[in-house]
């Protein structure tokens, strides 16, 4: 499991909510293998924590360009557009998206509030073009308790069947 963007865990409520989710995940299904995090606001402190956790903290800012080479869940909870469209852009192939499991930010909210302002739709491209070979299924939040940390998510499966299609997006450039 990879985590990026998680936030503050000493400074805000939502991101200990976010993490402790994550942390279960990884207690409960065997196939949720070591959690690597990554977030630049992240503290020594709260490195600390994580690693007495059991995750690993990235010294490296990916920019959310991992390649998933193995099955991998991305846990990106409220991350900027621009990191969901950096680890698509590194995944733009069959093989590698039919790897990964997302956690974060609807999809289908990015494409209702598409504007046109250039900065969103340059951030928002793959995450447009990725609805059409993206399952995603919202997250409903019972309690108010629980809105602010997960409200807008969604987890995002991704086709491995339209070989034919994905080309046609990738020859639209970056």
């Amino acid at each position: 499991m990879v985590v990026y963007g998680i936030g503050s865990i000493e400074a805000y409520e939502s991101p200990r909510f976010q993490l402790s989710i994550a942390v279960l995940m990884k207690r409960e299904f065997h196939w949720v293998g070591n959690i690597e995090v990554f977030d630049p606001i992240l503290s020594a402190t709260e490195s600390s924590v994580l690693e007495s956790m059991g995750c690993t903290v990235l010294s490296v800012n990916e920019q959310a360009r991992r390649e998933a080479l193995k099955p991998t869940l991305f846990f990106m909870p409220h991350c900027e557009a621009n990191l969901y469209n950096n680890l698509l852009q590194a995944n733009w192939r069959v093989d590698r998206l039919c790897r990964i499991a997302l956690f974060g930010n609807s999809f289908q909210m990015y494409e209702e509030q598409v504007t046109v302002d250039p900065e969103v739709i340059r951030a928002t491209k793959r995450i447009i073009a990725a609805r059409r070979i993206t399952r995603e299924f919202a997250i409903e939040t019972v309690a108010d308790d629980y809105f602010p940390a997960f409200h807008d998510s969604s987890w995002h499966f991704f086709s491995s069947g339209l070989d034919s299609e994905l080309p046609l997006l990738v020859s639209e450039g970056s």
